[in-house]
């Protein structure tokens, strides 16, 4: 399967994104199905794009699933991160690994905690964009 090769800086444009939908959330939280969505459906995408089809996939489906049953978008959101997250573990190096514990950690207290959904969305696409545009400058 042929797959799109993706500039040096797509970690660096995806860690923007991550940051920029992150303060989104954080300042517009009632459009959150909506924004969180969109952003696992383009991640779905990016996944599918760089040769990685089942986590792009699971993806794109959790992002549809956001989209038609918002009323339990805080299971669906802790479930995909705690999926994310072991992904992560597993197929990742060392970097990886780092971003996969975060999300895995991320799902699990959503999922004990779903009333902090805005904030915990939010403050994990903040730190989760921060660390990959760190490492893509090389200071981690």
């Amino acid at each position: 399967m042929p797959s799109v090769e993706f500039p040096e800086a797509s970690p660096l444009v995806a860690g923007a994104i991550a940051v920029i939908a992150g303060f989104l959330i954080l300042v517009f939280p009632r459009i959150l199905n909506y924004l969180v969505a969109i952003y696992v459906i383009l991640v779905g995408i990016g996944w599918i794009a760089a040769g990685s089809l089942l986590p792009g996939i699971v993806s794109i489906g959790f992002g549809i699933a956001i989209l038609v049953y918002p009323a339990i978008l805080n299971y669906l959101i802790g479930i995909y991160l705690v999926l994310v997250g072991l992904w992560a573990i597993i197929v990742t190096g060392a970097f990886g690994v780092t971003l996969g514990t975060l999300s895995l950690i991320a799902g699990i207290v959503i999922l004990i905690f779903p009333a902090i959904i805005n904030y915990g969305i939010a403050i994990y696409l903040i730190i989760i964009g921060l660390l990959a545009i760190a490492n893509y400058q090389g200071w981690i």
